[in-house]
C-alpha cells in the first residue's frame, strides 16, 4: 500500500528550494542584460528542458530546428525508429511540445505541477512521421493575479520547473510580471519623488498584482529593498530563459496610474481618484485609493511610458508585447456628455505611452473589464479601441468559460458581443479558477469543444491566440493538460478517447473502474461552469452556511468510490495518490457542509445537544481532511509560509512576509474578499478553518458575543507555527475509512 513514508511528492510553492547563492547573485548583478541562456541555440535550450526532466533518457531524443511555415505558426515534426526519436521544431518550445506529445501518446508519461509519471519503456516505441502546426500565432498563459495567488513567493528553482512545464506544454506567450518594481522605483525617483513617497505607493508582495493593475496602493507594504533587488535578479533569469526557449514574454507598461507623490512634483497634473469596486466593497480603506492621469495629458503619459520602457529594456533586454490595464474593475472616469470622445482619448493616450518607449510595441490588454462592468456597451468598447492600430493591440478575452453558467451577466461571450473587438488582434481563452481555489472543478466538455468552434467561426475576426488565464495554478491538472492540448489542435477534442488516454499517461493504466470513475467525474465536478467555488466550511462561520458551486454530491461520491477501487493496481503511483487525496477531500467536504448545516439549524432551533453532535462530526472530519492533505507538501500552509519567509532580508521582514502570505489566503484585507482565495490546505484547515469554527461554535453554545474580525486579526498577527497534524500511516486505508464514514452520514 501507498504510505506517507513512501510518498515524496513535489513542492509546488518552491519553499524548500535554496535561494540564489551569494556568488550567483554577484555574478548576475555584474553581468550585462544578456545572460548565458539567451546565447543558447534553439536545440541546446530544448535539450536543457529534456535533461532536467528526463535525465539520461533525454539522450534518446535527436533534436533539430526547422524553418517556420509561411504563416509563421510554430510547428514540430517527430519520427521514432530504432529506439531513437527525431524531433524537429521551429523553436525550442515547438521541439519540447513535440517531445511531450510523444511522451504522452506513445510512452504513457506525464509531467505535471504535483509530480511526474515517467516510467518510460526500456526501448522507446516507433512513431510514423508526424507534423503538427499550432493553429494560433500565440499560446498565451497566465493572469496577472497568478503572480499573487500562486507565484508571489517563488524562487528560481520553482520558476525553472514552471518554465520547463510551459515549454513542454507548448506555451509561447507567458505574462512576465516579476521585477517591475525595480524599474518603477528608478522611474519615480527620476521624476523627483522621495523614497518615502515611493514606499507609500507600494503594497505587500501578495497584493502586487492589484497594485500593478491600478486597484490598490499603500496596502500591507512597503516592499523591502531586499525584495525589490532579489526579484530584479529573478526576472532577468526568467526573461532570459523565456527568450532562449523562443517564447514572447508580455512585459508591463504604464497604464496611467501614478503615486500620490507625483502630484507634489507635478502639481499641474490633473488626475482622477479611483477606489477599487466602490459598489461591491463597502469597507475598502480610503488610503488604498489610486490616482490616474487625465488622458488629455498625453505629454506626461508619453514621458512616463518612455522612461519606464527604456529603463525596463536596460534592466531586462528587448520585449515586444506590453500589458497595460487602465480600468480593471474600476469606475471609468468619463463624462456622459463626452463618453465616447473621452474613451477614445484614453485609448490613444495609453497607447502613446507604449509607443514613446517602443515604436514597434504591441499593447496587450485583458478583456476582463468588458465582462465585469455593465458600463461597457459595444459603442464604448469600440471607442476605447478606436485610436489604436489593429496590429498594435491584443485583447485577452479569457472569460469564455463563464458565459454558459452565468448567462444573465456574461452571455454572449465578449468576443461575440463586441464584434471580435472591431478588428483588433484578440485571444480566445478561459480563466478556469478564481482566487487560486484548488477545489476539484472545471468544464471539460466546453474546453474540449469551444476553442475549435471559435476557430471555425466566420465571425472570429482577427483571432491570433489561445489563452489560459487562471488566477491561480497548481490545481486540477486534467484541466491544463486538456487546455494546452486545445491550444495545439484545430479540431475539437473527443473526450471519449482523450480521457482514457489521459489516465494511461497519468497513472500507467486505465482499468474499467477508472474509466467509469472519470465518466462520472465528467458529469459532476468536471462539468461545472466556473465562478467562485468553495465549500461551506471554507467560508466564514454563519447560521446559514452555504457552499459556492463545489460538487460533492452523490455522482461525485460514486466516482470517488470507483477511483478508490483501483488502489490495488495503482496505490503505488504518486499521481494516482495525489488525485485520490483531492477527490476524497472534496467528497468528505460535502459531508462536513451537511453537518455544519444541521448544526446551524439546531442552534436556530435552540437544540444545543444536537448542535454539538453535528458540530463535532463536522470538525472531526475536517481534521481528517487536513491529515490526508498533509501527505502532499504542495497542500500545506507551512510550505506557502516558508516560501514567503525565504524571501526575507531580515527577521522583521520575515515576520511581515509571514503575515502577508497568510492574509492573502484568509481575510485578503477586507470583509468582502475574506476567504476569496480559500485553499484546501493542511494547516490552513486545522489551524484556521477548524479553529475558527470551533471558536464560533463555543460562543454560540455559551450564548456570548463573538467578534470574527478580532479572532481573524489575532490569528494573522502571530507568526505561524503549524500545529501537529494527525498522522496517516496509510493513505488507502484512511481513504476507505473516510468514504465509509461519509457514506453513512
Amino acid at each position: 500500500m501507498w504510505t506517507r513514508r513512501q510518498f515524496l511528492g513535489t513542492s509546488c510553492t518552491g519553499a524548500a528550494a535554496a535561494a540564489l547563492g551569494v556568488s550567483e547573485v554577484s555574478a548576475l548583478a555584474a553581468s550585462p542584460a544578456l545572460l548565458p541562456d539567451e546565447r543558447l541555440s534553439v536545440v541546446d535550450a530544448a535539450r536543457g528542458v529534456l535533461e532536467r526532466q528526463l535525465g539520461k533518457r533525454s539522450e534518446e531524443f535527436h533534436l533539430r530546428t526547422m524553418a517556420y511555415a509561411p504563416d509563421g505558426h510554430e510547428t514540430y515534426e517527430l519520427e521514432a525508429t530504432g529506439g531513437t526519436v527525431d524531433v524537429a521544431g521551429t523553436s525550442a518550445v515547438a521541439i519540447c511540445r513535440g517531445v511531450y506529445s510523444y511522451l504522452r501518446e506513445r510512452c504513457a508519461a506525464m509531467i505535471t505541477w504535483s509530480g511526474s509519471h515517467l516510467d518510460l519503456p526500456a526501448h522507446l516505441p516507433g512513431q510514423v512521421k508526424t507534423r503538427v502546426t499550432c493553429p494560433y500565432q500565440h499560446v498565451q498563459y497566465l493572469n496577472p493575479c497568478t503572480y499573487g495567488y500562486t507565484m508571489a513567493y517563488w524562487d528560481w528553482s520553482r520558476w525553472e520547473r514552471e518554465l520547463d512545464w510551459m515549454a513542454l506544454h507548448g506555451i509561447t506567450m507567458p505574462l512576465a510580471m516579476e521585477g517591475q518594481e525595480y524599474v518603477w522605483q528608478k522611474v519615480w525617483a527620476s521624476f523627483g519623488l522621495s523614497q518615502a513617497e515611493i514606499d507609500a505607493f507600494s503594497t505587500g508582495p501578495a497584493q502586487l498584482p492589484w497594485h500593478r493593475m491600478g486597484n490598490i496602493n499603500h496596502f500591507d507594504g512597503p516592499l523591502s529593498q531586499h525584495w525589490i533587488e532579489q526579484h530584479h535578479l529573478l526576472q532577468r533569469r526568467i526573461l532570459n530563459r523565456m527568450r532562449s526557449l523562443g517564447m514572447k514574454p508580455v512585459a508591463p507598461a504604464f497604464a496611467g496610474f501614478v503615486p500620490q507623490g507625483f502630484l507634489r512634483v507635478h502639481p499641474e497634473a490633473e488626475t482622477f481618484t479611483l477606489l477599487w469596486l466602490p459598489k461591491e466593497f463597502a469597507t475598502i480603506p480610503r488610503e488604498t485609493r489610486t490616482f490616474i492621469l487625465h488622458p488629455k495629458q498625453e505629454d506626461l503619459y508619453r514621458e512616463i511610458g518612455k522612461r519606464f520602457i527604456e529603463s525596463y529594456k536596460q534592466a531586462y533586454g528587448e520585449v515586444q508585447y506590453y500589458l497595460a490595464d487602465t480600468f480593471n474593475e474600476l469606475a471609468v472616469p468619463v463624462t456622459e456628455d463626452h463618453r465616447y470622445q473621452d474613451l477614445e482619448q484614453f485609448g490613444k493616450t495609453v497607447y502613446s505611452g507604449i509607443q514613446a518607449g517602443d515604436p514597434n510595441g504591441t499593447w496587450v490588454m485583458q478583456g476582463w473589464l468588458f465582462v465585469f462592468d455593465s458600463f461597457w456597451d459595444p459603442a464604448s468598447v469600440e471607442a476605447l479601441l478606436k485610436g489604436v492600430p489593429n496590429d498594435r493591440m491584443l485583447i485577452l478575452d479569457y472569460s469564455n468559460d463563464l458565459t454558459p453558467g452565468l448567462k444573465d451577466k456574461y452571455a454572449p461571450s465578449p468576443w461575440k458581443r463586441f464584434h471580435a473587438f472591431y478588428g483588433k488582434q484578440w485571444s480566445n481563452g478561459m480563466a478556469h479558477t478564481f482566487g487560486g481555489n484548488n477545489n476539484v472543478k472545471g468544464n471539460l466538455a466546453l474546453m474540449a469543444s469551444e476553442p475549435a468552434a471559435v476557430l471555425a467561426s466566420p465571425e472570429k475576426g482577427n483571432l491570433v491566440a489561445w489563452s489560459m488565464c487562471p488566477e491561480g495554478i497548481e490545481n486540477n491538472e486534467v484541466v491544463y493538460e486538456l487546455m494546452t492540448d486545445a491550444g495545439w489542435r484545430k479540431a475539437p477534442i473527443d473526450l471519449a478517447t482523450w480521457l482514457p488516454a489521459y489516465c494511461v499517461s497519468r497513472y500507467g493504466i486505465c482499468p474499467p473502474a477508472m474509466r467509469d470513475a472519470w465518466q462520472l467525474l465528467l458529469g459532476s465536478a468536471y462539468s461545472a461552469h466556473i465562478w467562485m467555488t468553495k465549500q461551506a466550511w471554507q467560508a466564514e462561520p454563519s447560521l446559514t452556511p452555504v457552499a459556492a458551486s463545489v460538487d460533492s454530491g452523490e455522482g461525485f461520491k460514486k466516482a470517488v468510490a470507483l477511483f478508490l477501487s483501483c488502489a490495488p493496481q495503482l496505490g503505488q503511483v504518486a499521481l494516482y495518490c495525489n488525485d485520490l487525496i483531492e477527490f476524497i477531500g472534496q467528497a468528505a467536504g460535502g459531508f462536513v457542509d451537511a453537518q455544519l448545516a444541521l448544526a446551524a439549524q439546531s442552534i436556530r432551533s435552540k437544540e444545543m445537544p444536537a448542535a454539538k453532535y453535528h458540530a463535532d462530526r463536522a470538525l472531526t472530519m475536517l481534521n481528517r481532511i487536513d491529515a490526508i492533505m498533509n501527505l502532499r507538501r504542495d497542500r500545506r500552509l507551512e510550505t506557502w509560509v516558508e516560501a514567503a519567509r525565504a524571501n526575507a532580508g531580515s527577521p522583521d521582514d520575515a515576520a511581515n512576509l509571514d503575515e502577508n502570505s497568510r492574509r492573502l489566503v484568509t481575510t485578503w484585507g477586507w470583509p468582502e474578499l475574506s476567504d476569496y482565495a480559500s485553499r484546501v490546505w493542511s494547516g490552513l484547515i486545522r489551524d484556521y478553518y477548524v479553529a475558527r469554527w470551533r471558536a464560533w461554535f463555543d460562543h454560540q453554545f455559551a450564548g456570548s458575543d463573538f467578534s470574527l474580525d478580532i479572532w481573524q486579526q489575532t490569528w494573522l498577527s502571530r507568526p505561524y507555527s503549524a500545529s501537529r497534524p494527525t498522522p496517516v500511516p496509510d493513505l488507502i486505508t484512511e481513504a476507505r475509512a473516510m468514504l465509509e464514514a461519509i457514506g453513512h452520514g
